[in-house]
């Protein structure tokens, strides 16, 4: 299942990763279509459903991965080339999220971490990070919006579509 993420609080900024940096950023070419299009492996994007955010499109096996080394930085990191079973744990874990009713509007999304259950998902001048979030402004930042894919992982002859 694929799909968008765009900001509560700026609704035309989606979720992106891009080169290994996730950010909120305005979706204007095709590569910005296929670094904002992500993947749930926690199966449906209900409530208490536990997965991660991994890219849909191009660089497949990119997960959207807190790097607690870096001031708690949201950043993609390839999971699925991880040969060392104790790192490929850790950045599982680090990479793992419980969906949450919105902060703000408990109709949209949260994305709490599983290793760090204090932090949620949130964009801090237009970069992702895990924080503990309390203030209004705080809590928009950590509430999302689905949206259907800026760009189809796989379209008809095994071409990326983008998705308008």
């Amino acid at each position: 299942m694929s799909f968008s993420l765009f900001s509560n609080n700026f609704p035309d900024h989606f979720i992106v990763e891009q080169n290994g940096d996730a950010n909120i950023a305005k979706i204007v070419t095709d590569t910005d279509r296929a670094d904002g299009t992500f993947n749930w492996t926690g199966g449906s994007l209900s409530f208490g459903s536990t997965g991660q955010l991994r890219r849909a499109v191009n660089q497949i096996g990119i997960a959207l991965h807190i790097a607690s080394f870096a001031d708690f930085r949201i950043m993609g990191k390839q999971f699925d080339t991880i040969s060392d079973p104790a790192v490929k744990e850790q950045v599982r874990l680090e990479s793992t999220f419980v969906i949450e009713p919105g902060l703000i509007d408990p109709n949209q999304l949260t994305f709490r971490s599983v290793a760090f259950p204090n932090r949620v998902i949130r964009h801090k001048s237009f970069q992702l990070f895990a924080e503990d979030v309390n203030a209004p402004l705080e809590l928009q930042s950590a509430t999302y919006r689905r949206a259907a894919p800026l760009m189809q992982p796989f379209a008809e002859a095994g071409q990326r579509q983008a998705m308008y």
